[in-house]
């Protein structure tokens, strides 16, 4: 996962970090009524050998995700109040944004990016996607689900596998808990989850990449793998030629004290660049 930067300005990059930053809460969302203290890696193999990584702490209670990135910013996610906090302890600033304004204002900066992609030339087209390593289209491949049968444990909980198979050979691998998804419900409220949920997956098969059929397929066996419990780990194979880890390293019970998903009194409060990407792509600088 990357850093969220509240100060800069949306462009194609930050759109990813923002929607990466909210799958990054949705997948961490395991909490039990006692709060849940969640530690998750993440890692990404780039095609000269280059490794990415990074940890992410979040806790998790009554609705309420706080996610802390090891640059130190932090997002919280209040299903509650239907809001989303980003905190920037270094400059002492942070802003409240409602979720569904935010997750619009995604979208809209989906669609002006999309509609300058789709009006480049054939050309800038084909060097644009060598770039941000978008797949072509394959003729006649197709994705499959397969349950493997193997069972395991991970940061404690039981755990079974799934395989997303490509014209017959494995492209992503996934383990899940049904044990860890019915703790969800316990603190989680499920209609807000799923309504989430489905946000978020929406968004993805628009971003990543512009909506491409392979990978809103891609999203669409996902989600029938997490109907039989949550996903703790995930190995993605990228056809940049690298691959893509998610994994839960640990979860511990904790009661956590309100103040934890509180921001300080002496923060300042600023409007987030993020909540209006009106005029980002056309050259303009959205609303002030």
């Amino acid at each position: 996962m990357y850093r969220v930067n509240i100060h800069e300005r949306m462009g194609p990059k930050a759109i990813g970090t923002v929607c990466l930053w909210l799958f990054a809460i949705l997948l961490m969302a395991q909490p039990v009524l006692a709060g849940l203290v969640i530690k998750r890696m993440s890692r990404e193999t780039l095609p000269n050998g280059q490794i990415e990584q990074e940890e992410l702490t979040s806790w998790l209670q009554d609705n309420r995700v706080k996610t802390l990135s090891k640059d130190g910013d932090i997002v919280i996610l209040d299903l509650a109040k239907g809001n989303i906090i980003m905190i920037d302890p270094a400059r002492k600033e942070y802003s409240v944004t409602p979720l569904k304004k935010m997750i619009s204002s995604v979208e809209q900066g989906i669609k002006q990016l999309r509609e300058q992609f789709n009006a480049l030339s054939p050309e800038q087209r084909a060097m644009v996607e060598k770039m941000m390593g978008i797949p072509k289209a394959g003729a006649g491949s197709s994705l499959k689900l397969k349950d493997t049968g193997k069972t395991g444990t991970i940061a404690g909980y039981p755990a079974h596998n799934y395989v997303i198979l490509k014209d017959g050979k494995p492209v992503a691998d996934y383990w899940v808990s049904g044990r860890l998804r019915d703790a969800i419900l316990k603190e989680i409220d499920k209609s807000k989850m799923d309504a989430f949920e489905q946000a978020m997956n929406r968004i993805a098969s628009q971003a990543m990449p512009f909506g491409s059929p392979e990978t809103q397929e891609m999203l669409k066996i996902e989600k029938e793998i997490q109907k039989h419990g949550e996903i703790l780990k995930k190995v993605q194979k990228l056809d940049t030629g690298g691959d893509r880890l998610s994994i839960v390293i640990s979860v511990k019970a904790a009661s956590i004290p309100a103040s934890e998903f509180q921001v300080p009194a002496d923060y300042k409060k600023i409007r987030n660049p993020a909540a209006d990407m009106s005029g980002v792509f056309s050259g303009g600088h959205g609303a002030r």
